[in-house]
C-alpha cells in the first residue's frame, strides 16, 4: 500500500496558532508537528507521498523530507474529490492503475498503532476485491463534531483478530446531540475519520460513473494547463460526490485512540489524558480560586487566572483568544468575523517557516515592522528589492556573505546594514551556525507580497 497524506486545511479551526498561511498540520502542540508525526507513522508502509498546494510546497519539505518526485501540487485547495482526482491522473500517467493506496490526513492522532496498522491490512484486502474503504473510529460520546458512518453488520466481508470490514449502509452528516446518543446507542455507527483505501483503477472507474464531469476535466491535464482546469472545477468532498453514492463501500472500524484534534477543547483533553505527549505551552501559570482552565502560549509568558472557571485561552505574540470549555468549535466562526475586517492578520502568522530558515514578527505598527531572522548554515534568502520599505539589519550572530546591488562584502556579529527601497539585496549563511539577524522595516506598506526576486 502507498500511503498518501492530505496537506490542506484552511488554519481556522486552532486559531489563533493555526493560520490560513500555517495550516494545523504544521503546528508543533506537542513534541513535533502533526504533519510529521503523520509522515513518520506511515513510512512503515511505504514511501509517502503528499498531496498539497503550491503555496505550501517550501513549507511542507521544511517539514518532512519528502522528494518533489513525491510531492502532487494542487494550484490552489478545491476539497478531496478533486485531490483524488489529480493523485488517480498522476498514478495512471505512471501506468500504476492497479496500486493500492491509502489516503490519511495530515493533523490527526493515533495511539494505538497496532490497532491502526492491523485495520490497514483488512482494508488493503477489500481495495483488491474493487472495494473502497473507509476505517470508522469507534465513538467514545455522542459528538456533533464528525460525521457518522452506518455499517451492515449482517454483511461481513472480512475478519483478522477481531478486526473485520463490513459493508457500508449509510453515510450520515453532523448530527445535534440528541441524534448523536442514537447513533451511540445502536452500535453500528462509527465516526468518519476521513481514512480511505482503493485501488487507482477502482476509484478512477468511480470517477467516472459518478463524477464524470471532474474527471474528463482532470483527464485533459498536461504540463501547461493544471492552474486553468483546476479554476474550472467545483470544489467537493469525495464523500459527497462518491462514497454516499457508490454501492461497492466498506468500512474497517476500530478503536485506534484517534484524534483529529479539530478543537482547543480536543487539544485541552489531550493536554490531560495523554501525558506521553510533550506538552509545547509555554504558560507560567498562576491561579487563584479558579479551576477547570486550559491555557496555552506560544511564548514564555505569566498567565494568571483569577476567580474564573472552565475557561480555554490561547496567547500568542499578536492575537488572543478566550472561550468557554465546550464552545470552542465556534473558534471557526470567529476566524471568519475576523477574516472580515482584518484579513491580513487572520491568515497570516508571527511565524514562517522557509526553505532557507524562519524568520519572527517581534513587533509592527504603522510606523514599522520588526522582525527576528534566521538563515540556516550556508543557506541564503532570494536575490530581491523592496519598493515600499527601507530596511535596517543588525547581525546578532553567525557571519555571512551580503550582496548589495552586486556589490559582495562579509558580515559577523554586531555589523549594522542600511538597505534602501529599491536596493537589491542577498544575504548567505557562511558559518556552521545560523546567522541570526534582526530586520527594522519602515515605509508605507509592510506585506510580504512587496518583493521583487532576480537571480542571483
Amino acid at each position: 500500500m502507498v500511503p498518501v497524506i492530505l496537506c490542506g486545511g484552511s488554519g481556522t479551526r486552532l486559531w489563533p496558532v493555526s493560520r490560513a498561511h500555517y495550516p494545523k498540520q504544521y503546528c508543533e502542540f506537542f513534541d513535533q508537528s502533526f504533519l510529521k508525526t503523520t509522515y513518520e507513522r506511515l513510512k512503515s508502509l511505504d514511501t509517502p507521498w503528499v498531496i498539497t498546494t503550491a503555496s505550501m510546497q517550501n513549507l511542507t519539505q521544511k517539514t518532512i523530507p519528502i522528494a518533489d518526485e513525491h510531492l502532487i501540487l494542487e494550484p490552489f485547495g478545491k476539497n478531496t474529490a478533486p485531490a483524488l482526482a489529480l493523485l488517480c491522473h498522476k498514478f495512471l500517467k505512471l501506468k500504476q492503475e492497479d496500486q493500492v493506496v491509502g489516503v490519511f490526513p495530515s493533523d490527526h492522532l493515533i495511539f494505538n498503532e497496532k490497532a491502526f496498522l492491523k485495520a490497514l491490512e483488512v482494508a488493503e484486502r477489500q481495495a483488491h476485491k474493487n472495494k473502497i474503504i473507509t476505517l470508522g473510529v469507534e465513538p467514545h460520546k455522542a459528538s456533533t463534531a464528525y460525521g457518522y458512518i452506518e455499517v451492515d453488520e449482517n454483511k461481513k466481508l472480512d475478519s483478522q483478530e477481531a478486526i473485520s470490514a463490513f459493508q457500508v449502509k449509510s453515510f450520515r452528516e453532523k448530527p445535534n446531540l440528541e441524534i448523536a446518543k442514537k447513533y451511540i446507542k445502536s452500535k453500528h455507527f462509527y465516526w468518519n475519520a476521513g481514512i480511505f483505501v482503493f485501488k487507482i483503477s477502482t476509484l478512477i472507474q468511480a470517477f467516472e460513473l459518478y463524477m464524470p464531469e471532474l474527471w474528463s476535466k482532470i483527464s485533459s491535464l498536461n504540463q501547461d494547463n493544471l492552474e486553468q482546469v483546476y479554476a474550472n472545477i467545483n470544489s467537493i468532498s469525495i464523500d459527497y460526490g462518491v462514497m454516499e453514492k457508490a454501492n461497492n463501500i466498506a468500512c474497517v472500524p476500530g478503536d485506534f485512540g484517534w484524534s483529529d484534534v479539530g478543537s482547543w477543547d480536543e487539544v485541552a483533553r489531550l493536554f490531560e489524558e495523554a501525558p506521553e505527549l510533550k506538552n509545547q505551552s509555554k504558560a507560567d501559570l498562576y491561579s487563584y480560586m479558579s479551576s477547570s482552565n486550559f491555557v496555552y502560549s506560544v511564548k514564555d509568558k505569566i498567565i494568571g487566572l483569577s476567580n474564573v472557571n472552565d475557561l480555554i485561552v490561547v496567547d500568542t505574540p499578536d492575537s488572543l483568544l478566550i472561550t468557554q470549555k465546550g464552545s470552542s468549535q465556534s473558534v471557526k466562526e470567529l476566524q471568519t468575523l475576523i477574516s472580515e475586517s482584518r484579513p491580513v492578520h487572520a491568515s497570516n502568522t508571527y511565524y514562517e517557516k522557509r526553505p532557507w530558515g524562519n524568520y519572527e514578527v517581534l513587533s509592527e505598527s504603522a510606523e514599522c515592522k520588526v522582525k527576528k531572522v534566521s538563515v540556516l548554515p550556508y543557506k541564503s534568502i532570494s536575490y530581491q528589492s523592496h519598493q515600499k520599505r527601507d530596511e535596517l539589519w543588525v547581525i546578532v550572530s553567525g557571519e555571512g556573505k551580503l550582496t548589495l546591488d552586486d556589490k559582495v562584502q562579509s558580515v559577523k556579529k554586531n555589523d549594522v546594514v542600511t538597505i534602501l527601497r529599491k536596493t537589491k539585496h542577498q544575504i548567505e549563511c557562511t558559518s556552521d551556525i545560523p546567522l541570526i539577524l534582526i530586520e527594522v522595516q519602515t515605509g508605507d506598506y509592510f506585506g510580504e507580497d512587496d518583493i521583487e526576486r532576480y537571480e542571483s
